[in-house]
């Protein structure tokens, strides 16, 4: 229901029988002349009708003596009580620039405002009488409206207040590392590099919190590290979720997995019950191709098959103990046109 905070009180008297105008008052039989008064109150208030205090709505009925002709006319009273609306001041924030907030405390047929802060504001100053303000406080500030309804010309008020604590902005930005993932990496490292989630000065907390593929972790700290899974796809999407008590920013990035991996053990021993073949761990290559060469350069091992392995002979001869060197040339199975070469040393224990 509406909320009407006027108030209107307006008198007629209406003869019920027409009667000439050269006729007295005298001569007007009582029954025929009737007082109407319609009437509206807020809601809390009480109306005088003659003596009687009445506070709720109806029709009320009353005599007005005569001053002349022995009679009483009837006095009719239409009172109507009108509820109370509650005045909400809606609020909303910019976090970019320095408007700082928006208010409003807008109803139908709202015909007068009157703001006010409490510490003062100056930047509500030349705002009080409008619908909407702009407002930056630098201090928390309680900011008050008093608002009033049309209802035909009088006025019934009504309040509404706020305590605004000061715009704390905040800007995301992050570190990543790796910039690619692949099986030698299965960690990504996250830091937080934003303005504004250190410290907060007014009520709550400054911080982020930290979503990988759309999953809020556990883990909020300012630099986090996470273990990378890797049954997820081609990519792994970071957010973060900076904030303040009044703001959020968010950043991103996309980080791509390569799904390619060639790794070399750094020891074997082929006389032992285990680990006697030296086998690289390969997975997502093209084109595989290895050598394995002696101290002195002499080849003893080659082959373009990522199953074969080395089990420590040259020929059908045992190689001696000690360290060998491997060259290893590949292709990626996303790129067959690329060619990557890894080189390291393997030690042969016996």
């Amino acid at each position: 229901m509406h909320c009407y905070y006027h108030r209107i009180a307006l008198v007629a008297v209406a003869l019920m029988a027409f009667m000439p105008h050269s006729l007295t008052a005298q001569d007007i039989p009582c029954r025929d002349t009737m007082v109407a008064v319609f009437d509206t109150i807020c809601e809390g208030e009480e109306y005088d009708f003659n003596g009687r205090m009445l506070s709720y709505s109806g029709y009320f009925y009353d005599t007005l003596p005569r001053v002349n002709g022995g009679c009483d006319s009837v006095i009719v009273l239409k009172l109507n009580v009108l509820e109370y609306c509650e005045v909400f001041i809606f609020l909303r924030r910019h976090c970019r620039g320095n408007v700082g907030y928006e208010l409003s405390a807008a109803y139908p047929q709202i015909v007068y405002y009157d703001w006010s802060s409490q510490p003062h504001d100056s930047t509500l100053d030349g705002q009080e009488d409008w619908p909407w303000v702009f407002v930056n406080p630098q201090v928390p500030t309680t900011y008050s409206v008093r608002v009033a309804y049309s209802s035909d010309g009088q006025l019934c008020a009504s309040d509404g207040s706020r305590k605004i604590n000061p715009i704390e902005t905040v800007t995301a930005s992050m570190h990543v590392w790796p910039q690619v993932l692949t099986y030698d990496y299965m960690d990504i490292v996250l830091e937080d590099f934003s303005t504004g989630t250190r410290e907060a000065h007014w009520d709550g907390w400054a911080g982020r919190h930290w979503y990988i593929n759309g999953v809020r972790q556990e883990n909020n700290q300012e630099q986090a590290t996470f273990p990378v899974d890797p049954w997820w796809g081609d990519t792994v999407d970071i957010m973060m979720e900076a904030y303040t008590p009044t703001c959020v920013d968010t950043a991103y990035k996309r980080i791509p997995f390569h799904r390619v991996a060639v790794y070399f053990p750094n020891v074997f021993t082929p006389d032992a019950d285990n680990n006697n073949e030296f086998r690289p761990y390969v997975q997502g290559v093209l084109q595989y191709e290895l050598w394995i060469y002696d101290r002195q350069g002499h080849k003893v091992f080659h082959t373009i098959d990522v199953e074969d392995a080395w089990d420590g002979t040259a020929e059908g001869v045992r190689c001696p103990q000690g360290t060998y060197t491997y060259f290893c040339r590949f292709s990626e199975v996303d790129n067959p046109a690329g060619s990557q070469s890894r080189t390291g040393s393997v030690t042969l224990l016996r």
